[in-house]
């Protein structure tokens, strides 16, 4: 399912408001399309790339990484497997 969240101006919306009042039913679908229709627009125009995505996210999550390493120190105790589970990290909730 996908949600889309019109946010009208007060001229837009009180349009609406009049074409919902007098019940004319394709004047008020023909103002909203008009107002849907950069929207359309947007969801229709391609992804940008993965892989660049994904580049971008580790030129920015390597040197934090390296960071928190470094100021964390070598005598850090890691995670058990456990605790890194499904079952642990919901232990004790329904």
């Amino acid at each position: 399912m996908i949600r889309i969240t019109l946010h009208l101006s007060p001229e837009v919306e009180a349009k609406c408001r009049e074409r919902i009042a007098s019940g004319d039913a394709i004047a008020l679908e023909q103002l909203l399309a008009g107002v849907f229709a950069p929207t359309v627009q947007a969801l229709l125009q391609p992804s940008p790339n993965p892989i660049q995505q994904k580049d971008e996210f580790e030129a920015i999550a390597n040197p934090l990484a390296d960071e928190l390493t470094d100021s964390l120190g070598p005598d850090v105790p890691t995670l058990s497997d456990y605790a890194v589970s499904r079952a642990g990290i919901y232990h004790g909730h329904p």
